[in-house]
């Protein structure tokens, strides 16, 4: 027998293989790393869900998301004036364009009213035709809810001449007229503007009447009289296209003490005394009731009384540019402010 360290390979190399230790004596594998635990299909994180366009203009979605969207598109609804002077008022209620009759006639103060002895069971979306009386319901702005002996006298005048005697002041300082026939649009338009009142967007997805204080310039309380701005605001802003096509209706509240309800309105302007500046007015945005209430929020800036129409404009520009058009059930300011 010879020694390990004398044996030779098959092919005379002299070097032997080690000899291979018994099954027993094996070493164990190294065992691979343990991968990580997957959680389980419920415990793991859910995907943000991607988000619907919401048809805001500033990024980019400029085509409409619904039938009133594309109304607007089609025809920007102050046009319909002429119309209403030029023709519907010379060949009566049935020669009324639908789309103008159901939407765009509202940026005029005009809504059709329901036909009479047909309940709540009615719908307007299953019966519009039916439902729809051959009369209006005529609003008229009164910014600031001041009215002046003769403007008042006109109103009167209208409603006896016109709707059968009634004139309805709203909670908002409108007038609202019933029973108007669309023959008589254009002469009230011409009374009304005759003393200084119009019925210009007081309906419609558009800046409507601004509210103010009934004690303006009167009240011993009053920090500042805001007048001058609700004026200049109408005359800049009211009945121009810029402002005339947003998400939905924006209403607007301007007092020089607490009195207007500022925290259920789009925007407002509070009398508001800065230990530095004075008389000012405190900002709110983003009010509304509905079915889904929400007060506005404290924006925390004190606007002197001459840059309020300057930064109303930069508000309401902003909803218009940003606002949601998808959803009209979510498309006031506050559902922008609240995101």
């Amino acid at each position: 027998m010879t020694s390990t360290t004398d044996a030779t390979t098959a092919d005379g190399s002299g070097t032997a293989p080690a000899e291979r230790p018994a099954r027993g004596e094996r070493p164990a594998r190294t065992e691979r790393p343990a991968r990580a635990e997957r959680p389980a299909r419920g415990e793991r994180p859910a995907r943000p869900a991607k988000r619907r366009a919401e048809g805001q203009w500033a990024l980019g979605y400029r085509e409409p998301l619904n039938a009133n969207e594309q109304a607007k598109k089609d025809d920007n609804p102050l046009n319909v004036r002429a119309r209403i002077e030029n023709i519907y008022s010379h060949q009566g209620f049935d020669s009324i364009d639908k789309a103008d009759l159901r939407g765009r006639m509202r940026w005029w103060g005009l809504y059709t009213q329901r036909e009479q002895g047909y309940d709540g069971t009615f719908t307007s979306d299953d019966n519009i035709d039916m439902l729809e009386a051959k009369y209006f319901m005529m609003r008229v702005r009164c910014d600031g809810g001041a009215l002046n002996l003769e403007q008042l006298r006109t109103v009167a005048g209208i409603s006896t001449e016109f709707g059968r005697d009634t004139a309805d002041l709203s909670d908002r300082e409108n007038v609202q007229y019933h029973w108007i026939e669309i023959e008589n649009v254009p002469e009230i338009w011409r009374r009304l503007e005759g003393v200084g009142l119009h019925t210009t967007e007081a309906c419609g997805d558009c800046p409507r009447v601004v509210l103010g204080s009934p004690l303006a310039g009167e009240s011993l309380d009053e920090i500042i009289d805001p007048t001058p701005a609700i004026d200049e605001i109408v005359r800049r802003y009211i009945g121009k296209k810029e402002y005339s096509n947003l998400p939905r209706k924006f209403k607007t509240a301007i007092s020089g003490q607490q009195d207007v309800v500022h925290e259920i309105n789009d925007v407002a302007f509070v009398g508001v005394n800065h230990p530095e500046h004075g008389p000012g007015l405190d900002l709110w945005v983003g009010g509304g009731l509905s079915t889904n209430p929400m007060f506005a929020q404290r924006v925390g800036a004190w606007i002197p009384l001459d840059e309020v129409p300057d930064v109303w404009e930069g508000v309401v520009s902003v909803f218009r540019d940003y606002g949601y058009r998808r959803l009209r059930s979510k498309a006031r300011l506050k559902f922008l402010i609240k995101d």
